[in-house]
């Protein structure tokens, strides 16, 4: 097995666009979150004479666990967006608090409109059980989201550890970048592509792309050399986003990436290119 294999096992889950990565992991979050809290539900439930439908609990749970993995893509831009580390902790710390009144509101509500039209065939939930959820759970979601924000943070602030043996502890994993809200954070995980623009990068994730003031070669002394390969004197690629490189007739590449971009080599960097592309596929068929 490669040196790659070591860097990075979780190669084709990162494939995912982030959106569906927050999805996966807010959905094991709630999964768990509801599977701790079931044996005091099991026996509150016997404690009022009611019998447990087994069926019909794991279907709930799952429900539970799907409902609350849909607002975990929004916990996480939060996150980003207004970080808790820095000068403005306190202002974001309120806006993080919104937030989990308001997501847990939403939830609850959500909930009995679901329960409503799937389970008793009613267009509208009884204000009677809207309140009660409100009265039982919603603390108790908030405590919820917050506990998946402060495991974001953490996920997202706290050095990262493992790395391979041709990283160094001085390689960036996240960057700031300036977005309509302020100042945000973006994971160097999520990147795809780097393009030189002037005095400024271009940082492209997903359909997006930030903007930071600095040249490509002293932001490639930041990157770690295991996943991020020079392909051109304007633009460094993520090796583990490439889908397909093509030569072309006057010793230039042509890259593919996983969304279907296609990208310029230059016959500068062909070797490191197909040395390093080596190592990705050879860890794929290993």
């Amino acid at each position: 097995m490669s040196s790659t294999a070591i860097l990075d096992p979780a190669l084709p889950f990162r494939r995912l666009s982030p959106w569906l990565r927050s999805c996966g992991y807010g959905f094991l979050y709630w999964l768990v979150f509801v599977l701790v809290l079931q044996p005091g539900n099991v026996l509150h439930a016997h404690s009022m004479g009611h019998s447990v439908d087994f069926g019909s609990e794991a279907m709930r749970i799952l429900g539970a666990a799907l409902l609350g993995s849909a607002v975990s893509p929004v916990l996480v831009a939060l996150t980003r967006r207004f970080p808790l580390p820095g000068r403005r902790r306190w202002r974001n710390s309120w806006i993080h608090a919104a937030g989990a009144l308001g997501l847990s509101l939403a939830l609850i509500v959500v909930s009995c409109f679901l329960a409503a039209w799937l389970l008793d065939g009613q267009a509208l939930p009884p204000v009677a059980d809207v309140r009660d959820q409100l009265a039982g759970n919603w603390l108790l979601l908030v405590f919820a989201i917050c506990m998946f924000t402060a495991i974001a943070h953490a996920v997202h602030f706290l050095p990262v550890r493992g790395e391979d043996a041709r990283s160094s502890p001085h390689h960036t994993t996240r960057i700031a970048v300036r977005t309509k809200q302020g100042l945000g954070y973006i994971d160097v995980a999520d990147i795809e592509w780097i393009e030189s623009e002037g005095n400024y990068l271009a940082l492209h994730v997903g359909d997006r792309s930030h903007l930071i003031r600095e040249t490509l070669a002293s932001f490639q002394g930041r990157l770690d050399p295991g996943r991020f390969v020079r392909v051109h004197r304007r633009a460094i690629v993520a090796i583990d986003r490439l889908r397909a490189i093509k030569p072309l007739a006057n010793g230039d590449s042509l890259l593919t990436l996983h969304d279907g971009r296609e990208l310029r080599a230059s016959r500068r960097y062909r070797e490191v290119l197909r040395q390093r592309w080596g190592e990705i596929t050879g860890q794929q068929q290993t």
